[in-house]
């Protein structure tokens, strides 16, 4: 595995950037040119020098010039601010095959008592091919984005088993979820009554916090079901509470 240098960067070509977040599943983006990344999403041990994760080119004769960084997690937030980590190699020349970016913790305060969350993005800019050289012409760059949890060293817990922390009471029109854990849990599918609560999968219970959602229409009784992700992404086994 080696780092080539950057390429000739695009030059008359107008860019549009596309972005995507990755949830669920391990992602293979054929879609976008060949360009995947490993995983869904990082998990930095704090007790560790880096994380590592994997950027993939499935495509013959079509390299990429790769760029990495670190925000903040603020959605909704058009120009999120640089977070304290180190992507690197942070911009580089990718062949078909894989290619692994190292993430590393530079400085910043965070909670020692549970985990931070922030977004690792990396942007494929495809080379321009020879054939299109003097041509006007509409290239596309693409951005993956993946959450990137930073846990402390330390943390009490499984974090496999964080879900069994949760409580959940109505407020009104809305669910009301308190997750008395350390660890961020995202649900995959939640449901009351029945009922699936439509944006659970894109809201996730913050450690030692809470989340409202919004309860669906015909939602009755006191039974949740739920099922939530593991580390890795996987969908973890449902489970059934009474509030």
């Amino acid at each position: 595995m080696s780092h080539k240098p950057a390429g000739v960067l695009l030059s008359g070509l107008m860019m549009l950037f596309c972005l995507s977040s990755l949830s669920a599943a391990k992602v293979h983006a054929e879609d976008k040119g060949g360009f995947s990344l490993g995983s869904t999403r990082v998990i930095y041990d704090g007790s560790k020098k880096e994380a590592t994760v994997v950027v993939i080119n499935s495509a013959k004769n079509a390299p990429f010039l790769a760029q990495s960084w670190v925000t903040e997690y603020a959605p909704g937030k058009k120009q999120p601010a640089m977070a304290p980590f180190l992507v690197t190699p942070p911009l580089y020349r990718q062949d078909e095959g894989k290619n692994m970016l190292r993430i590393v913790r530079t400085g910043g305060q965070m909670p020692s008592d549970r985990e931070s969350v922030f977004w690792l993005s990396v942007k494929a800019i495809p080379a321009a091919h020879e054939s299109l050289a003097g041509k006007n012409t509409l290239q596309f760059a693409y951005v993956l984005r993946v959450k990137l949890f930073y846990r402390p060293a330390g943390l009490s817990g499984d974090p496999g088993k964080a879900a069994e922390s949760l409580t959940f009471s109505r407020q009104g029109s809305t669910l009301l979820v308190r997750n008395a854990s350390p660890y961020y849990i995202t649900f995959n599918k939640l449901s009351v009554g029945g009922k699936e609560v439509k944006d659970a999968s894109s809201e996730m219970v913050p450690p030692k916090g809470e989340q409202h959602y919004t309860l669906p229409a015909g939602a009755t009784g006191h039974q949740v079901t739920f099922r939530t992700l593991n580390d890795y992404g996987g969908v973890l086994p449902a489970q059934t509470v009474t509030f």
